[in-house]
């Protein structure tokens, strides 16, 4: 465990495999993190009531904003990101208005070294599993919109960039944004919501890209 972590790292997930592969874990794994993975369904509620263990507050990856290593790289990285949000704004509204039915905010972030998207929860809101569990329950309770945030440095975002700066109306980037979405929740293991259009799109996107020897 490196000397700077002082919280707990913890993530939730339907099985292991989906918590080891999840690429919430990314930047905490190239840091040498310790992080718990919680797959029984009690831990979702254990978590719930239990916020510290001996001094050390327990932290979700997939929730809120997750800030490594020592002070300095932090500040670095920080300001490094500050600046990379404010030359991509006009993509991330972009994206925003295209998918403003699921998600409430779209932001980049320092926590994917080498996936392009991932999508996380405020600090206060349940957890993809938590919230099926509800939903299971029988109560009704309306789906919660989530935070989409993208790796500046991946070569999809950055081309997306590119033909944000080319053309503002291009058509495309709302397919892109769309797959991107829908990338994010196969990812963390959730369901799509329209898996036809998303095959539609995928579809598409590989005739356009496929090219012959």
């Amino acid at each position: 465990m490196p000397a700077e972590q002082t919280d707990i790292f913890y993530l939730t997930g339907e099985s292991r495999a989906v918590v080891e592969n999840s690429p919430h874990l990314e930047a905490l794994k190239a840091k040498g993190y310790e992080v718990l993975y919680l797959v029984q369904t009690i831990d979702e509620l254990l978590v719930q009531a239990l916020t510290e263990f001996e001094g050390k507050k327990l932290k979700s990856v997939g929730k809120g904003t997750v800030q490594l290593g020592s002070e300095e790289e932090r500040a670095q990285a920080e300001e490094e990101l500050k600046k990379e949000q404010e030359e991509s704004a006009g993509l991330l509204q972009s994206i925003q208005q295209q998918l403003d039915q699921y998600l409430k905010e779209v932001r980049l972030t320092n926590r994917l070294t080498n996936s392009p998207v991932c999508l996380v929860g405020g600090e206060t809101d349940f957890s993809p599993q938590m919230e099926r569990l509800m939903q299971m329950g029988g109560g009704h309770h309306p789906q919660q919109k989530r935070i989409m945030e993208l790796n500046p440095r991946h070569e999809i975002v950055a081309k997306m960039r590119q033909r944000y700066e080319k053309d503002a109306a291009d058509p495309k980037l709302g397919k892109y944004a769309e797959l991107l979405y829908g990338y994010a929740l196969l990812a963390e293991g959730s369901d799509l919501p329209d898996p036809p259009q998303f095959n539609r799109l995928l579809a598409e996107l590989l005739t356009e890209t496929l090219t012959t020897d």
